[in-house]
């Protein structure tokens, strides 16, 4: 009985871990998650600290050698007393959602 219990609390743990994904609570209280495109984290979420943006140039195909994928890096930092937050777009993706220290 113990090991079943063990076992369903193991495959529990992993399937959670499985279907994680970032999430990010804006300011203002919605919340956006990785995988949501640059166009609906700017609808519900707040006007960021800072954004850089960069475009690297990509190795491409032979028929489209070179690509720019643009990238950009949003930060909101709400003060000293709450976590700075970084989120990272490529391509027009929410692909990560950093934590920092706290902030200025």
């Amino acid at each position: 009985m113990r090991i079943t219990i063990l076992l369903c609390s193991f495959c529990t743990l992993l399937l959670t871990e499985l279907v994680h994904a970032d999430n990010f609570r804006c300011p203002n209280g919605s919340i956006v998650s990785t995988g949501d495109s640059i166009s609906v984290v700017t609808s519900k979420c707040d006007t960021p600290t800072s954004v850089i943006r960069n475009q690297p140039a990509v190795q491409g195909t032979p028929t489209n050698p070179v690509y720019f994928n643009v990238q950009e890096e949003w930060t909101y930092n709400e003060g000293p007393h709450r976590l700075v937050h970084y989120l990272i777009f490529s391509g027009g993706t929410l692909i990560d959602v950093r934590t920092g220290g706290y902030g200025k």
